[in-house]
């Protein structure tokens, strides 16, 4: 990660320029896709005479353009707690940005799998249901790729519909193609 550290109408500190790099290092530790943390201290003239005469801000671009800004004001003298106090609210921004990250994650395609294929032939197959059901479907009926392509094993997400002998799947989507043979063994349900 790039550091950049300014000091703005205030003398540069060894020791608070210290405080910000540890900060800065301990911050990766929530998202290793941090490309660059912008750190500005500054005297606040828009402010004096409340108390919070000086400004730290923290600017963190992420990997995927994502941007978390974080800002303190105090007292000269409480400089030091402001800077902890910013790379902390900017930390609980990083880990809700990777938890929203992991929910993108979970909510992929692959993960809507409603069934298995658990038995081919000629041109009609079966799928077994999350709930242990028997679901027919069709070769015509397949979307997302070639039904002599199809395995044994593969996840589906489908439709449902009321078929002549039974429910069957109008649509067919594989969405999770890992699968083992093409033969018309049959593999465990879903539990």
């Amino acid at each position: 990660m790039q550091l950049e550290l300014t000091f703005r109408h205030i003398d540069k500190s060894p020791s608070l320029e210290e405080l910000i790099r540890e900060q800065a290092t301990k911050i990766q530790r929530f998202n290793d896709h941090i490309n660059s943390c912008a750190v500005v201290v500054e005297r606040d003239h828009a402010s004096q005479g409340t108390g919070g005469e000086y400004r730290v801000r923290v600017d963190l671009h992420v990997a995927g353009k994502q941007e978390i800004v974080s800002e303190e004001r105090a007292a000269k003298n409480l400089l030091p707690t402001a800077v902890r106090d910013v790379f902390q609210r900017a930390g609980r921004q990083l880990k809700k940005l990777a938890s929203e990250q992991r929910s993108e994650v979970k909510a992929h395609p692959a993960q809507d799998t409603s069934g298995v294929i658990t038995k081919l032939f000629n041109d009609y197959g079966f799928i077994t249901t999350i709930d242990g059901r028997e679901i027919y479907f069709h070769e015509r009926s397949i979307l997302s790729a070639p039904f002599a392509e199809l395995k044994i094993g593969m996840g589906v997400a489908y439709t449902e519909e009321a078929g002549e002998k039974g429910p069957q799947a109008s649509t067919v989507r594989i969405v999770d193609a890992r699968g083992g043979n093409r033969g018309r063994e049959e593999i465990p349900t879903l539990s």
